[in-house]
């Protein structure tokens, strides 16, 4: 009995085997910045195609000239908010829009400034690479706001 606690000192002073837990420690760092990477990529990723999206939709609805008003001697535009926000959404609804991770694409705002100058906002939420299980699991999707503008001369 004596011996054992004589054993156990000599095994915890023995430094063999230290370099496999620092390795394995510095690995598991490095792969949990490599994972944060890509999940900051994918939804900024996201969030490009999201633009796209409202600038191609405020392209859209600035080209729609409402027929009712286009020969009307009234002092506003040709383009109607209500006419626009109609081509907008119907935009929205035909674009291709390529991601099976950002869903719930909205178009929250649209309006028409004096000048014919149109602007929209879409917001959605997506789910990131690598972290999307969790996010879909616990209901933790990250939103998305964006804004577009277009004028038709």
């Amino acid at each position: 009995m004596r011996r054992l606690p004589g054993r156990l000192r000599g095994r915890l002073s023995d430094a063999s085997g230290s370099m496999t837990i620092l390795t394995t420690g510095v690995l598991v760092v490095i792969l949990m910045v490599i994972a944060v990477g890509t999940a900051i990529t994918g939804v900024h990723l996201e969030r490009t195609g999201l633009q796209h999206a409202a600038d191609s939709a405020a392209l859209a609805a600035s080209q729609a000239v409402d027929p009712a008003r286009l020969y009307d001697s009234g002092d506003g535009t040709a383009i109607h908010p209500g006419f626009a926000r109609e081509v907008a959404e119907e935009h929205l609804r035909s674009y291709p829009l390529q991601t099976t991770s950002t869903e719930g694409v909205h178009l929250a705002d649209l309006s028409v400034d004096a000048d014919g100058t149109v602007r929209v906002v879409l917001t959605a939420r997506t789910h990131p690479p690598l972290a999307g299980w969790f996010t879909r699991g616990t209901g933790a999707s990250i939103p998305l706001t964006v804004h577009g503008e277009a004028r038709a001369r």
